[in-house]
């Protein structure tokens, strides 16, 4: 940090961070949902740590998170599978607080509060995915990258090779770290622009950012390369075509989950989002620090994909960048008027307050939903056939959600999709959708046993039915 805190300052910085560790591990309860129960079955195939990069070629494979699901095994429970990304993500919450002591003190503290509490940040910090290990190496990358601004003449030698570390292991961890890089580089150039000639101003951003671009190849080399040369090359999970509908729904969440505004109509997110973008704007007149940043993470990412038609934009976590940008900027604008007269105190004190009201409101509504917790379903089915059972299942996807869950729990658990007989069925329901009292398989009738919806980002909605209990009290393992 630039500005050391005081000592109040750091006992508070410290109290946001154990804040940030305590939500994301409330949030971190409960079982696999499907990426990360399929990240898991991928694993479990890869005999060696360079098995994870070179035979797991699908996209849902996060390098080092994959390492550390190797590592941990298989069966482990999902507060482990999950501790690399609590504590990544616990960790970033220090890394924006050294962003922020480069203005203020207050700027250090009002940025560690909103990233500790950002739901979308909360929910990918506590779940065994790549996205928060991810978002530590792009803050860290951005922090390397301001002090780097602050004086480019002088400007210490091993920041283009620091950035181009951060930028490999942020690429292992998911490969949405590229939209960062460009971010950056954009962000450099501009912020340059503005104050030496253009020439100049690109030739000092390329010798920042060339280090960076090696590295992005040879990751991109290693990934798809490593895809290329297996028979069944690159596989992805789930495809689907762009549409301006889904990209303007992922905004809408993206950005209800960052503010804790869930609870809002969708005209006010609309209204908020414009407010931003105007915010951003200012933001630039004024050639505040991180102005151009925000102003292409926030415009200019989802205008970049919706004009290049990039598949999957209907997943808000495909708008990160969006997301970290709306907080930097909301962290500048709250901590500068928090210096300034009575007046601008007391509405950046309002502000901040109905932030951290609705952040943790939208926090206490995901942890009480568990992504759906599919340990539930085994922990049901094993009260009324303890020594294991047969579950029909209508599709793949509920499949490796419920095998690392039965794994987990040391539970026999067989699952068909055909017309052997069953005790149970588990039903995947869409999203909010009602589930019926019963459900009928092969001419067998079946009964609701137990219902659970899905987060405000992650899992799904599900309902698991039995044999009327008079048929399902088997004496004997079905086996």
């Amino acid at each position: 940090m630039r500005h050391n805190l005081s000592l109040p300052a750091t006992s508070a910085l410290f109290a946001i961070l154990g804040v940030a560790v305590w939500v994301r591990i409330l949030s971190a309860h409960g079982g696999l949902w499907v990426d990360e129960a399929w990240s898991a079955v991928l694993v479990a195939r890869a005999d060696t740590p360079w098995a994870v990069f070179t035979s797991i070629n699908h996209d849902n494979n996060h390098h080092l998170n994959s390492l550390w699901m190797q590592a941990v095994g298989y069966a482990a429970p999902p507060l482990a599978l999950r501790a690399l990304s609590i504590v990544t993500g616990a960790a970033a919450v220090l890394v924006v607080a050294a962003i922020g002591a480069r203005r203020s003190t207050a700027h250090a503290l009002v940025g560690a509060a909103l990233f500790a509490l950002s739901p979308i940040l909360v929910n990918y910090g506590s779940e065994a995915r790549g996205y928060a290990p991810m978002l530590l190496c792009a803050l860290g990358a951005i922090l390397v990258a301001a002090r780097w601004l602050d004086g480019p003449a002088p400007a210490p030698r091993h920041a283009p090779g620091l950035l181009a570390v951060l930028t490999t292991l942020g690429l292992l961890s998911q490969l949405t770290m590229l939209f960062f890089v460009v971010a950056i580089a954009g962000w450099v150039a501009l912020t340059l622009r503005q104050r030496v000639a253009t020439g100049t101003a690109a030739a000092m951003t390329a010798r920042l950012m060339l280090p960076s671009v090696v590295a992005v190849m040879l990751v991109f080399t290693l990934v798809f390369g490593a895809a290329a040369a297996s028979p069944g090359g690159m596989q992805v999970g789930d495809y689907v075509p762009f549409s301006f509908a889904s990209l303007l729904d992922a905004l809408q969440v993206m950005l209800a989950t960052t503010l804790g505004a869930s609870a809002l109509p969708r005209c006010w997110i609309a209204v908020l989002a414009l407010t931003l973008c105007v915010a951003a704007m200012a933001a630039v007149a004024q050639r505040r620090p991180m102005a151009w940043l925000a102003m292409l993470a926030i415009a200019g990412l989802p205008i970049a994909l919706a004009t290049l038609h990039i598949a999957n934009t209907g997943m808000p976590r495909y708008f990160l960048l969006s997301s970290v940008a709306v907080l930097l900027l909301l962290t500048d604008l709250i901590a500068t008027a928090l210096t300034k007269g009575p007046r601008s105190r007391m509405l950046a004190a309002l502000a901040l307050t109905l932030l951290a009201i609705g952040m943790v409101h939208d926090i206490a509504q995901d942890i009480k939903r568990r992504r759906g917790d599919i340990d539930a379903a085994i922990a049901r089915v094993r009260i009324e056939a303890p020594g294991g059972a047969r579950v029909h299942v209508d599709h793949l996807q509920p499949v490796a959600p419920l095998r690392v869950a039965a794994a987990t729990a040391h539970y026999p658990l067989v699952l068909t999709s055909d017309c052997r007989p069953v005790q149970f069925v588990f039903v995947d329901l869409d999203d909010g959708g009602a589930a019926t009292a019963t459900t009928r398989r092969c001419g067998r009738l079946y009964t609701l046993r137990t219902v659970r919806r899905r987060g405000m980002l992650s899992g799904t909605d599900w309902a698991l039915y039995g044999l009327p209990r008079a048929r399902n009290a088997l004496s004997s393992n079905p086996y």
